[in-house]
């Protein structure tokens, strides 16, 4: 799924408000869903807070790889927090993969909710009925599906951890239908497309397999 910048504002002068916090790589002012929250835990080491609940002063970074590694070089966490901080050099990894986690549990959120069509004959009918807000298809997904309408595709999980997401052993295609979890979902697959040190999308592979109706 293409990955949209929302532009940064620049006035480092301006107070932060609610909703907004300052990157401490860059200094920009930006929403915080623009941005990973980082807390000093008992140990000293630095670590992620995507939820944004641990308690502790928060440090927060740009949601984009090259501001975490560039974070984690420099330690610029023991300098915003003004004490001593370990940082693990590969921190964007260890957030890569919570948020893959993440957004694996809110993909099966979306089939308890009711709002998951799998298969891809299923999937392919969604779209023509322009039912769908995301599309969600293995990395090695061989046919591409007729998305007249373009709606946002994602093809950063494997058919196993999509399978593992919805219960079965492999899933190919996924459409999940308009909602608020829906919005929430491409947002943070948005984020996981910045940060994990993976192809978004893949379009040279040819293999297929037996998909399934639903959940």
């Amino acid at each position: 799924m293409e990955a949209v910048l929302t532009p940064a504002r620049k006035d480092r002068t301006k107070a932060p408000q609610d909703g907004e916090r300052t990157c401490l790589v860059s200094g920009e002012l930006l929403p915080k869903d623009d941005l990973i929250r980082f807390v000093v835990g008992p140990n000293h080491s630095v670590v992620p807070d995507l939820a944004q609940k641990l308690p502790g002063r928060g440090l927060w970074v740009k949601a984009e790889r090259v501001s975490i590694d560039t974070a984690a070089r420099k330690n610029l966490f023991a300098k915003a927090a003004k004490e001593k901080t370990i940082v693990s050099p590969d921190l964007a990894d260890q957030v890569a993969l919570l948020m893959q986690r993440r957004c694996l549990d809110h993909l099966s959120m979306t089939c308890r909710a009711g709002i998951a069509i799998l298969g891809e004959e299923q999937v392919q009918s969604a779209l023509r009925g322009k039912r769908l807000g995301l599309l969600v298809l293995a990395d090695d997904a061989g046919r591409a599906l007729d998305n007249a309408a373009a709606i946002p595709e994602c093809r950063m999980f494997t058919r196993a951890q999509l399978g593992a997401a919805f219960g079965y052993e492999q899933i190919v295609y996924v459409g999940i239908k308009p909602h608020a979890l829906t919005d929430t979902l491409k947002q943070e697959l948005k984020q996981l497309s910045r940060v994990a040190a993976i192809p978004v999308a893949r379009t040279d592979t040819t293999t297929h397999t037996t998909t399934h109706e639903g959940c």
